[in-house]
């Protein structure tokens, strides 16, 4: 005859194989994939553009001390990345939200506003790299150039999206 401690033993087996066939399907089914539902697609892209605005002067007011030497190259490579990376999160975001027809086209010009910082951004790396490297050329001024052009067409997107809000 089998002994009480088998018996227990059995019997915790048997529930434990009870519980785990029970849960396997939701294990399975688990999606661990993040989505974004939006209802108010004006609140979201406010709410956005708050989060680009602060941003915006971050990077401007980092990339300004590293042109008045107050923060070394690497320093602002630095900071430059983490902002590049919290665009692209951001840029990522408002694809993903599912805008209806009427706001798709206020999201792509935002969307294109990002993606023009986000040029800034690296093109604020390759000075801060130039610097780095000690290149004190006109390479220099023509990438300026080319950060306040692109800052130019980021803002003017950015004003585009807005007009063309429903």
């Amino acid at each position: 005859m089998a002994s009480k401690k088998g018996i227990a033993v059995t019997i915790a087996i048997l529930v434990g194989v009870a519980v785990f066939a029970y849960s396997l399907p939701f294990l399975i089914a688990f999606d661990t994939e993040m989505k974004i539902t939006v209802s108010d697609f004006g609140k979201h892209l406010d709410i956005t553009k708050e989060r680009v605005a602060m941003e915006y002067s971050s990077i401007d007011e980092s990339f300004e001390k590293l042109m008045k030497k107050k923060m070394s190259p690497n320093e602002y490579i630095g900071i430059a990345k983490i902002s590049s990376s919290q665009i692209n999160s951001l840029i990522i975001e408002l694809t993903d939200s599912g805008a209806t027809q009427e706001w798709v086209e206020s999201y792509v010009n935002y969307i294109g506003a990002l993606k023009k910082l986000n040029e800034k951004i690296t093109e604020t790396i390759v000075v801060a790299n130039l610097m780095n490297d000690d290149d004190n050329s006109n390479s220099i001024n023509e990438i300026i150039a080319k950060i306040h052009q692109l800052e130019t067409e980021s803002l003017d997107l950015i004003k585009k999206s807005d007009n063309t809000r429903p």
